[in-house]
């Protein structure tokens, strides 16, 4: 009996030891230990302005406007921008052109440099056949405002990143080959939209020799009499020497 006993305690002892053995090897099991905690997103300095906490730190963020000019490409009037922003990672830039007294036009989608179409520009097959500005008729005359009237002749634009600014930029000189249709029309007469209308051309090219002789008061009358005067008194001259001759011989 006593040595069932001691074989019992052997038994028991052993199931101890083995279990405390295995004990810290469960603890460090990788299935038991908690999940890392993700790695925080880093906002940039643009992000964290628009954060409503306002916990994160605040660098720089700023849309520095480079250039916006409204130019010429052939006959089409262009805005040529270019930003460059800082504090955020956005590439792509929001162009809205002011209404002040409708809908704004907006354009979505730019880089962050380029040129555009001024709106109501229309182009077809690289010909412009439409301005801001100005209306093709049912009798095929060019005649003034229409829907964009409004962006001549300046206009207020936003453009935004995610910072944005805002700033006027004026239609192409009026002189420019951009700045409308040619109608025929007295270029001194100002219009209410603010744009001269253009001169009216000649019916045809001015002969450059008749404008000279315009402008000195020379005729031609006397140069002919006096021109054949002198013809005439050259064919006698002819005349008399070779009856001489004949008369010598």
């Amino acid at each position: 009996m006593t040595r069932a006993r001691r074989t019992l305690g052997a038994v028991v002892l052993a199931v101890l030891l083995t279990a405390g053995a295995a004990a810290p090897a469960l603890a460090t099991s990788p299935a038991s230990s908690p999940a890392a905690p993700a790695p925080a997103a880093v906002l940039d300095a643009c992000e964290q302005q628009a954060d409503a906490q306002g916990y994160a730190p605040r660098g720089r963020c700023e849309l520095v406007l480079l250039r916006a000019e409204g130019i010429c490409l052939g006959a089409a009037p262009v805005l040529d921008y270019a930003v460059e922003a800082i504090g955020t990672s956005a590439g792509t830039l929001t162009l809205t052109w002011r209404n002040p007294q409708g809908e704004d036009l907006v354009q979505e989608g730019l880089p962050l440099s380029g040129r555009v179409y001024w709106p109501g520009t229309v182009v077809q097959d690289g010909v412009v056949v439409d301005w801001p500005g100005w209306t093709l008729d049912d009798s095929g005359s060019w005649v003034e405002h229409d829907a964009y009237d409004f962006t001549r002749p300046e206009v207020t634009v936003t453009l935004e990143v995610n910072p944005s600014l805002q700033t006027v930029v004026s239609y192409p000189p009026e002189s420019a080959e951009c700045a409308g249709p040619r109608v025929e029309r007295v270029a001194s007469v100002q219009t209410t939209s603010g744009v001269l209308a253009a001169p009216e051309l000649p019916a045809a090219p001015v002969e450059v020799a008749s404008a000279v002789l315009a402008a000195t008061g020379v005729t031609t009358g006397p140069l002919l009499l006096g021109g054949g005067a002198l013809l005439l008194l050259g064919v006698t001259l002819v005349a008399l020497a070779a009856r001489r001759r004949h008369h010598l011989g």
